[in-house]
């Protein structure tokens, strides 16, 4: 038994929780929140039997099904929010790995690729330092990017971009209005939801869409939404981690993607690559020992069976293809 208290966000409940009527209040297996704690003190609850809030793998396939529910019905998100937040104190609290979130056969679709959006966002927010709060809201806004696409053909939402007919991405490019439309009328949502569903797309170049505005109309943390979304669609696609990092600085030397917010990332990832034996695109053997601050994307390379390095920051044709 642990005594009541928030330190208790984010454990597993287990034992049924009753009220002095017998009226059942929490059920054995619930992932304690910030709410249930207050509902557990009001009853007068001094101890619960909880368990740690096991792997990353277990929390995300039930945060899953739970993304599925909300897009069922989307009009009690506010409660729905404050039931799952313990997935994103997950992410606050422990080491975040990125290839967890492509670990699952399971197919992406849109429930997913909205839950991988809102964790994304969410640690991108931690790490540009933003507060718990701001970190919060990003997840809100990244699981909510797509909304629109419940107005979309089945058809339209499960073919991949660059499979769709003209006709078909004309349609596609609507959601992003559709999204607007569908929150808007929402209690309880913040105007950085709204501007997360209908400018998801737009480009800090003013090349996106759907009206083509330019970084002086696109608040960051829709920037941050928009980098996370590009993230999960390359990710889903490919899980080459380096196949990432290249798209993403590629987006970002095309005045796509806001540098402030793909380079922090980008130096986090190769950071836990420090050491790895990789590939270029030439053919060359190397291994990565060095992650230079200011261009954290063309890190000191030793070449395998030679004594001598190689810094990629003087060769930007040359560029990390794969790990060996």
């Amino acid at each position: 038994m642990e005594e009541i208290s928030f330190e208790l966000v984010g454990k597993v409940l287990e034992q049924d929780i009753t009220s002095d009527l017998n009226i059942l209040l929490l059920k054995k297996g619930t992932v304690l929140t910030e709410t249930n704690i207050l509902l557990l003190k009001k009853h007068n609850y001094k101890a619960v039997k909880v368990s740690e809030d096991g792997s990353f793998k277990t929390l995300y396939l039930r945060h899953l099904k739970q993304v599925e529910d909300l897009f069922t019905d989307f009009h009690t998100s506010r409660e729905w929010f404050d039931k799952e937040e313990y997935i994103v104190r997950k992410v606050q609290r422990d080491v975040f790995y990125l290839e967890e979130l492509y670990l699952f056969e399971d197919k992406s679709n849109l429930y997913r690729h909205s839950a991988n959006v809102g964790l994304l966002a969410f640690f991108l927010g931690k790490l540009l330092r933003y507060s718990y709060k701001n970190k919060l809201l990003l997840w809100q806004m990244g699981l909510l990017h797509d909304i629109g696409k419940l107005k979309l053909k089945v058809d339209i939402v499960n073919k991949k971009v660059e499979e769709l007919t003209v006709e078909e991405f004309q349609e596609y490019r609507q959601h992003p209005e559709f999204g607007w439309n569908l929150l808007k009328g929402m209690n309880g949502v913040n105007v950085m939801m709204l501007n997360a569903a209908r400018h998801h797309h737009e480009h800090i170049d003013g090349s996106g869409f759907p009206k083509g505005i330019n970084v002086k109309y696109l608040p960051v943390m829709v920037q941050i939404i928009t980098v996370a979304n590009k993230i999960d669609h390359v990710m889903s696609t490919n899980t080459n981690i380096f196949n990432l990092l290249n798209e993403l600085m590629e987006e970002v030397r095309g005045n796509k993607l806001n540098p402030a917010i793909v380079v922090p990332f980008v130096k986090y990832l190769l950071r836990s690559q420090l050491g790895r034996k990789v590939l270029l695109n030439d053919g060359t053997k190397c291994e990565i020992v060095y992650i230079f601050e200011q261009e954290p994307s063309q890190p000191l390379l030793s070449i395998e069976d030679e004594n001598s390095y190689l810094d990629l920051r003087k060769h930007h044709k040359l560029k990390i293809v794969s790990s060996v």
